[in-house]
């Protein structure tokens, strides 16, 4: 097993893109998932270190079978399940097929998709498993029950998932982030009407997907290796005002 290689899930844009390009200007091998190839190909094709012959798998990470098929050989040091979506409902505004694709999306496939990563982790005696969570998970906000209730249950499978292979070397860890600047919501974050949204935040302002990698690189880092279960809130402080 080559502790090199990282496989990401929702790696095409956003925070998934920013790791993969970070990860990759580190030296690691990045195997990246998504739906939409076209943006996935073209977020790897302007990835540093070309010569580690990063790859793709241009998959819908909630068809189980799917996953099971392309992901079953793969040897991996690192699982980043970084795929989600969001929501802006009243949560008895919400149809059981929102929930359930909810939380199919930002739950269960990243559940699928550790365990079917985790039989070869458990053989090489080592790993690395990041959920991206969010602070939402910790404390919900009006507007968004359902993709906090589907992060706060990433949360509790983090713990999990940290007691139950700790005695194979795996660890694993979540990341909460704040808000992000991403180029999904920029527009709204950098508008007038996010003003009562960023008031919550002591730091007074939102975070760029850079301010999330110096945590990524602590948790990757094969030297890290006595941290697991814990939740990581990079978020301004906004947790600790809600």
């Amino acid at each position: 097993m080559d502790i090199k290689t990282i496989l990401i899930t929702g790696a095409s844009k956003g925070i998934g893109a920013s790791f993969s390009n970070f990860l990759a200007s580190e030296g690691y091998r990045i195997i990246g998932i998504a739906r939409n190839k076209d943006q996935l190909i073209k977020t790897f094709n302007s990835l540093p270190n070309q010569n580690l012959n990063h790859e793709i798998l241009p998959i819908d990470i909630t068809d189980f079978n799917l996953v099971k098929e392309k992901l079953s050989n793969i040897d991996v040091y690192c699982l980043i399940n970084n795929a989600g979506i969001a929501q802006s409902k009243l949560l008895n505004e919400v149809s059981t097929d929102e929930i359930n694709q909810i939380m199919n999306i930002n739950l269960i496939s990243a559940l699928n998709i550790s365990n079917t990563i985790i039989p070869k982790m458990m053989l090489n005696k080592i790993g690395r498993i990041i959920n991206i969570s969010s602070i939402l998970g910790l404390n919900p906000l009006k507007f968004v029950g359902a993709y906090s209730m589907s992060k706060a249950a990433l949360i509790q499978m983090t713990k999990s998932q940290s007691i139950e292979l700790a005695k194979y070397n795996i660890l694993v860890n979540a990341i909460c982030p704040g808000y992000i600047i991403t180029d999904l919501n920029r527009s709204f974050l950098e508008s007038d009407k996010s003003f009562k949204l960023k008031s919550k935040i002591p730091l007074d302002r939102f975070a760029s997907c850079d301010e999330l990698l110096p945590s990524l690189k602590m948790l990757v880092d094969p030297y890290n290796s006595y941290m697991t279960g814990s939740i990581i809130t990079i978020d301004g402080g906004m947790n600790s005002t809600l």
